[in-house]
């Protein structure tokens, strides 16, 4: 086996030439599995005689001198020398170097290489490190590679996830970096409804990858080490290998299952001293506030005070006084005990010629929130055949499946529980709105003027998602000599989803109900074509040659009907009103040729030069080339002179890259879409935004230098990078002039510039034949700027959020929030009116900026013998979230601060207008609510320290698993998310966001809460 370190062994040999002397020896090499080795190094110890085994292991060389002993060697394997003495034959099998195979990462194109070798960043993440987050394998990057920053958008069953890596460079594009899957790029467009206003988040679809199928996962840190794969990887690339059954010897089986329990990490605090009312008073009659009752349709908490022998009637008492008190745990009762339950079967196999793994998997997550939950299914086989001993085939298959009956909603939206929650009624009994639905089929509630029944909510007014999705590839790889090769690959990634929104008859907003449903279509093809070729001598050169042709489709269709005749039936026949459609289509292509060339100058000196060229059709003709170069150098001193002996490897790389990005499609020519019918006459309109003929990609620019280092035999070690990246002519839409018919325009404008510095420690403290404790660490500072936008533009806005902004303007960070603020006096005193409220600033104002400061993470792994203690904290520190959460909490009196100065009133601290210390007293519900729309009361520090990952692992010893026919088995228990160490936002998790887009990012409000979980893992080989 281990034919995938092929390129990267040839890279490596050195090639002497033979000089005959005396005598003739030649052989085979094999690996352990009787797999022969080609790119084998073979030198006479001491000389410079020398050659490389063939494609099929056999090498021939003349050995001279007395005594002469051969050296054997190859990257992955450990290197043996071996007497020649009388023989003529010596062949050999080459042991695996587990240490040397962790040096070898997977780059753009799925090209193994030594790291050593590499002169940009690579961050190599084994499959066993990804299986941790129920929530799919990006969570668990979190904490683990420096500059890779992960945002979840809740705690919701397969909730969407948004990453970044060295920061945002784009001011409308797409952030996020390229997912590539054994070679095959693969779609992550995120098509959630859920927003800041509401809906349901229908996840990232590159989660639907089973974990337990993934052997590695590199992150490829920006256009230096990610520039082959073209304009798509202008903001890096994460390259997932997949198990392949390769190196399995005979057959092998492996069996796991996990079970964690879920509930909130965090929930605000609330006051419990005082109930549902206004300024103080409140008496339920029908909860409209139009019934006769007192204040019983508002929905705010500044009513009588609670647990002191009142007597009122309420929402469940029939016009009955009963006791006033407080219901301290009735949001907290509200959640149920989530559970994740995950079975993993795989069986491999592999032989001299072919290998084979097939694995299925079956996960069921029941959420927190009631009647919510997700079912995945996955199942892949991965195969390959040495049909000749020329011709190599490779191929896999994947299906996954993602359903769920229900959903939650998200944002601001009457469909969210978690947004009543902000206003719910301190003494609400929560589980007397269980029963939600009354014997005339309409719902039961606590307050009918402004929210629904949250289990109406869950239960009525649901949203179901079904996605099937299919992936893979088939490669057929031609040695044409033992030093050179054509491949061809071909893959494809396609996926069907269908989601299905109700709105039951009798909902507080929508008495007549109504739905939607939506169908996505999405499939992209990849084909590739390369030759390698490798050269050696003291330069040893690997070069490629190829081409890619993608093809991606979308399309989407939606129905959406206004109004039921029956409850309970959505189909178009039950609508009473109007049933609009809708339909979106799209293509891309994107053609490319690309060259690289690897060499290396005896084993220390390395450059990687690579050039690739796309033509891209949504770009106008004379505008769609764009060529990426980019150069990148290493050299390991450590390999070219003696050190002292306490350094044990060292290596400066540094590098350089362009790469350029297309617009979307249908940015270059203007089209019509559709409008709703006119008596009965269908109509078309433009879209609201010009397109421009005229536009060109936009650029980006990366250059970096690197210093790795290791110490005590690689007990102690460091790999350190600064980079630089400036991305320009932008793709934006730009204001216009409403006479033109067009609300913007696209145009070319803008830059943005990053730069930073990471690092990663590694560390092994204590190793003995029983204890070892491995230690690592990494941390990562990046610093963004907006260098220009377009002429006569001088801000840019990403999202807006109840009047907050996050913006784009020269001189500041991407992402610098504005809104209003407190007036303060020149010595930075707030300003009160003669109310006694804080005054407002009539302007905005910056406000903070939702980029960290640094972002870090710390693991410490101790193992006793067969058990196995490993620990995970996540960092992030500075950047800032703005909080409707604490925003409305304040305004409905439900969070626990909110209950100080009832009755004796609270004193805004600040002057009054000609320079006095302010002393009116206020009542506390004007004191609270007068702080709505002042942005920055709720503008908070985003730091925060997590135990993201602890488990406790202990290995069956083999003397006993073997009895029972078990080749191995461990039992770990684990936990994820378990314990925020340090924040400084109140009532929030901070590591919080909608969407996948740079608009939702820095806004807060109603989030389902990120789960804490805790479970088992169970493992077993056969």
């Amino acid at each position: 086996m281990k034919k995938a370190l092929l390129l990267v062994s040839l890279m490596l040999s050195v090639v002497f030439a033979a000089l005959a002397q005396e005598r003739t020896v030649s052989g085979v090499i094999t690996d352990p599995t009787g797999e022969t080795l080609p790119g084998v190094a073979v030198v006479v110890k001491g000389t410079t005689q020398g050659t490389v085994t063939g494609i099929d292991g056999s090498y021939r060389l003349m050995a001279s001198g007395d005594n002469p002993v051969l050296i054997f060697k190859i990257v992955g394997y450990k290197t043996q020398e071996v007497p020649v003495g009388t023989r003529s034959e010596i062949s050999i099998t080459l042991e695996e170097d587990i240490e040397q195979l962790d040096e070898i990462v997977v780059t753009a194109l799925g090209i193994e290489k030594d790291k050593k070798s590499l002169g940009y960043s690579v961050t190599e993440v084994k499959g066993d490190d990804l299986k941790g987050a129920e929530s799919g394998v990006l969570n668990n990057l979190n904490g683990k590679v420096a500059g890779v920053m992960v945002n979840t958008s809740s705690g919701a069953p397969g909730a969407s996830s948004r990453i970044t890596i060295r920061g945002n460079s784009s001011l409308t594009g797409n952030n996020q970096p390229l997912f590539v899957i054994d070679g095959i790029p693969v779609d992550n467009t995120y098509n959630s409804g859920n927003t800041s206003s509401g809906g349901a988040d229908y996840g990232s679809p590159i989660n639907d990858i089973n974990p337990d199928d993934i052997a590695s996962m590199s992150v490829l840190k920006g256009p230096n080490a990610a520039a082959l794969y073209g304009s798509r990887a202008q903001n890096g690339a994460i390259v997932i290998t997949t198990k392949s059954g390769k190196g399995t010897k005979g057959l092998g089986v492996s069996l796991s299952h996990s079970t964690t329990f879920q509930n909130p990490l965090v929930l605000p605090d609330y006051q419990n001293r005082y109930g549902q009312g206004f300024n103080g008073e409140f008496s339920y009659v029908d909860g409209t506030g139009t019934g006769g009752g007192i204040n019983d349709g508002f929905d705010e908490s500044w009513g009588p005070k609670l647990d002191a022998g009142l007597m009122l009637p309420q929402f469940n008492t029939d016009g009955v006084a009963t006791p006033w008190v407080s219901r301290p745990d009735n949001i907290k009762n509200f959640f149920e005990t989530g559970r994740v339950s995950t079975t993993n079967l795989s069986i491999q196999s592999a032989s001299d010629k072919s290998n084979v793994r097939f694995s299925m998997m079956y996960s069921d997550q029941k959420g927190m929130v009631p009647n919510t939950g997700l079912e995945n299914y996955s199942a892949s086989i991965n195969f390959g055949h040495k049909i000749s001993d020329k011709l190599q085939l490779d191929s896999k298959i994947a299906y996954s499946r993602r359903s769920s009956d229900n959903l939650p909603q998200q944002g601001y939206g009457a469909g969210n529980v978690m947004q009543q929650f902000v206003w719910f009624g301190r003494q609400v009994d929560i589980a007397a709105l269980k029963n939600y639905k009354k014997a005339d089929g309409t719902p039961f509630n606590w307050n009918y003027s402004y929210h629904d029944n949250p289990y109406w909510i869950l239960n009525e007014n649901t949203n179901s998602q079904l996605r099937d999705r299919i992936n893979g590839f088939a490669s057929l790889k031609w040695n044409i000599t033992d030093y050179l090769n054509f491949k061809v690959k071909g893959g494809t990634d396609l996926y069907t989803e269908n989601r299905l929104a109700k709105t039951a008859m009798y909902t507080l907003n929508d008495k007549d109900g109504g739905f939607k449903e939506s169908n996505y279509f999405v499939n992209e093809t990849n084909f590739d074509f390369s030759f390698s070729k490798d050269f050696g001598s003291d330069w040893n050169v690997n070069a490629n040659f190829g081409g890619n042709n993608m093809y991606r489709m979308y399309r989407r269709g939606s129905m959406e009907a206004f109004g039921l005749a029956s409850p309970g039936v959505y189909t178009p026949a039950n609508a009473t009103g109007v049933v609009e459609s809708t339909s979106y289509f799209e293509e891309q292509i994107i053609n490319s040729l690309y060259g690289t060339a690897s060499i290396g100058y005896r084993d220390f000196l390395f450059a990687d030069i690579s050039i690739r060229n796309d033509w891209s059709s949504t770009l106008p003709i004379k505008n769609n080339s764009f060529l990426y170069p980019s150069v990148n150098l290493s050299y390991v001193f450590s390999e070219h002179f003696d050190l002292p002996s306490f350094i044990t490897s060292g290596k400066v790389r540094g590098g350089w890259a362009e790469v350029g990005n297309g617009a979307d499609p249908y940015s270059t020519r203007n089209v019509f879409v559709s409008a709703l019918p006119y008596n009965g006459y269908p109509m078309f309109k433009h879209e609201t935004t010009q397109a421009n003929p005229d536009l060109k990609p936009e650029t980006t620019q990366s250059w970096e230098v690197g210093l790795d280092m290791g110490f005590f035999n690689d007990r102690l070690g460091f790999e350190a990078a600064y980079y630089e990246k400036s991305t320009y002519d932008q793709i934006v839409p730009a204001d216009v002039s409403a006479a033109s018919g067009y609300r913007y325009s696209y145009i070319n404008a803008g830059q943005i510039d990053n730069k930073g510095f990471e690092l990663m420690v590694r560390a092994t403290p204590v190793r003995t034949s029983d204890i070892t404790w491995d230690l690592s660490f990494n941390f990562a500072k990046n610093q963004n700027e907006v260098v220009e936008l377009a002429e006569g533009i001088d801000s840019f806005v990403l999202g807006s959020y109840w009047s907050a902004t996050t913006e784009a303007r020269p001189g500041e960070q991407l992402g610098t929030f504005y809104g209003y603020a407190y007036e303060r006096d020149d010595n930075g005193n707030i300003v009160v009116g003669a109310n006694g409220t804080a005054n407002r600033t009539q302007e905005k104002v910056k406000l903070g900026s939702i980029n960290p400061d640094w972002r870090g993470g710390i693991r410490n792994t101790v193992s006793y013998k067969n058990l196995t203690l490993s620990a995970l904290v996540d960092v992030s520190m500075g950047g800032d979230i703005f909080s409707v959460t604490n925003m409305f909490g304040e305004y409905a009196g439900v969070l626990d601060h909110t209950a100080e100065g009832r009755e004796s009133g609270r004193v805004v601290q600040g002057v009054t207008a000609d320079g006095a210390v302010n002393t009116k007293v206020i009542n506390a519900q004007t004191y609270y609510q007068s702080k709505y729309g002042i942005h920055e009361a709720f503008i908070y520090d985003a730091s925060y320290v997590k135990l993201a990952e602890l488990s406790l692992t202990y290995s069956i010893p083999s003397t006993i698993t073997k009895k029972y026919g078990v080749q191995g088995m461990s039992v770990a228990f684990v936990g994820n998310n378990l314990l925020m160490i340090y924040r400084n936002a109140p009532h929030i998790d901070p590591q919080s966001g909608f969407g996948s887009g740079l608009s939702g990012q820095g806004f807060e409000f109603g989030q389902l809460p990120s789960p804490r979980s805790l479970g088992f893992d169970i493992k077993m080989k056969f």
